[in-house]
């Protein structure tokens, strides 16, 4: 499925318009320790913060995040339960709904290969067709086997399938989708197109106690709206093996991501019992074709995985983390191929009415793959301390940057490899942030640029703006135009 993706989109649509491009959503919008030498130096603790990216413990000791084990008790069928697995019959969510009431912790509810109309919404929720139950898990017969087929369009906050403050739950083997038969969404700057459910999976905290302890594996996601798999306010949530495509819009406001990890608006206490932090987002794949954004960090959630996942193609920045103090967690490992804007960026600008700015300290984007996007990764709007490193970036012809970096305080690169691109493509360039309506506004300050290699790329590391910056021992050759271009008036660029 992955290698049919990479086949159809390798040829993604990019503007060319202007040669230093803006990360962000420019309308209205919304393995190993850590410890590792050269890894990302501890900021002094506030409240008992965490002080090393990923999945650490406060000492920064590696921690294994617990998942759910296997049912232990009945496997109720929800035919059993008057479910007809014949698509266009009659409401089979209720049978859904009563199987689940019928269930006690350690249970199963099976849903066997078929179609199942979600015709209605639980009785205590009319947002949700389905509310999940602590310690009941929820499985079908296979991704493509079980398909829940929702009657939910466009109503305010309606979600497939909602779980407010549980616990060890498995949600998997089975794919979500609407009856939505309009277009899919393609512009980033329709705020009008709509259509399906607003989200597929919607998981949060329920009167300040987060959900924890969720597994969401081998799932089918699409013609949504908003998200397709939505964690607010939760941790120790594990999303892993979802195949999402599909979303009917892509516009401003939120519309069109694919898995959106979420802490709380201006709250930042670890010791809160809705705390964002220690989510997995592993092993996903998205058609990126009709998403906004593959992949999406905001608010503090912090110390997060996300790795091994594969996007092909996104309207705007695939893997963002969306510029609202999103701190501490690590990329790692994921292939990245075909996107309109970056590849991984870190800080956004919103728009007129949901306005952002800089990403948290502290992150840690390494090992991954990122192929023929406008910019492979892209640091902005004063995201301060990031560590990008041992990434492989391959320009196309329509790329314009391997590395970005603007107002970014503190950020090193190291151990990058970068090649490709045609005519102005830079492999590694520095510049001038111009901020978003006085927002993040500044030149890149104390920036460490160490052991790349550049081969075989149409020009080498360009820089535009700075103070203090590190250049050191870097490989830069077969180059087509420039191997460095320093602009006049800096100063205090150290070259070794």
């Amino acid at each position: 499925m992955a290698l049919s993706l990479v086949l159809l989109l390798t040829a993604c649509i990019v503007d060319k318009s202007e040669e230093s491009v803006e990360s962000e959503d420019a309308v209205e919008e919304s393995e190993g320790p850590v410890k590792k030498e050269g890894a990302v130096e501890p900021v002094p603790l506030e409240h008992g913060d965490w002080g090393f990216p990923g999945l650490v413990d406060r000492s920064g000791e590696p921690i294994e995040v617990p998942t759910p084990g296997p049912a232990t008790g009945k496997t109720l069928d929800i035919t059993d339960f008057g479910a007809d697995p014949v698509p266009d019959s009659y409401d089979d969510a209720a049978a859904i709904r009563e199987a689940l009431e019928a269930a006690e912790p350690g249970d199963e509810i099976l849903m066997p290969a078929g179609t199942y109309d979600l015709r209605s919404t639980d009785p205590a929720d009319k947002s949700a067709n389905i509310v999940l139950r602590s310690g009941v898990d929820l499985r079908g017969e296979g991704q493509e086997s079980t398909v829940l087929l929702t009657s939910l369009d466009g109503e305010d906050d309606s979600r497939v399938i909602r779980g407010s403050g549980v616990h060890d739950v498995i949600v998997a083997d089975f794919t979500i989708t609407s009856h939505h038969e309009g277009s899919l969404g393609d512009d980033p700057d329709n705020g009008d197109a709509s259509g399906g459910p607003m989200y597929g999976i919607y998981l949060g905290a329920h009167e300040g106690q987060a959900s924890s302890q969720v597994l969401v594996e081998n799932l089918g996601i699409r013609r949504f709206e908003r998200h397709a798999i939505s964690v607010k306010a939760s941790r120790e949530v594990t999303l892993s093996g979802n195949y999402i495509s599909e979303a009917t819009a892509v516009g401003p406001g939120g519309q069109g991501y694919g898995i959106a990890i979420e802490g709380s608006a201006d709250q930042r206490d670890p010791d809160a019992a809705n705390d964002s932090r220690h989510n997995v987002v592993i092993g996903n794949t998205f058609d990126g074709r009709h998403l906004r954004h593959a992949i999406l960090l905001q608010f503090p959630t912090h110390n997060n995985l996300v790795a091994d996942n594969i996007i092909v193609g996104s309207h705007l920045d695939a893997i963002d983390l969306h510029g609202e103090g999103e701190y501490l967690n690590e990329v790692r490992e994921n292939t990245v191929i075909g996107g309109q804007r970056a590849g991984i960026a870190l800080g956004n600008s919103g728009g007129s009415k949901n306005k952002h700015d800089a990403s948290g300290h502290g992150n840690w984007v390494h090992s991954n793959d990122l192929i023929g996007n406008r910019q492979g990764v892209l640091v902005i709007l004063g995201t301060p301390d990031t560590l990008i490193e041992d990434n492989r970036i391959t320009a196309a012809e329509d790329s314009k940057v391997g590395i970005e970096v603007r107002n970014a305080p503190g950020t090193e690169l190291r151990g990058n490899h970068i090649t490709g691109g045609t005519d102005g493509f830079w492999a590694i360039r520095l510049s001038k942030d111009r901020g978003a309506d006085g927002r993040g506004i500044g030149i890149p300050s104390g920036i460490k640029i160490e052991s790349n290699v550049i081969r075989q790329a149409a020009n080498g590391i360009r820089i535009d703006a700075g103070e203090d910056l590190s250049l050191v021992e870097n490989v830069v050759d077969d180059i087509d135009g420039a191997k460095q271009r320093v602009a006049d008036g800096i100063n205090g660029v150290k070259v070794e």
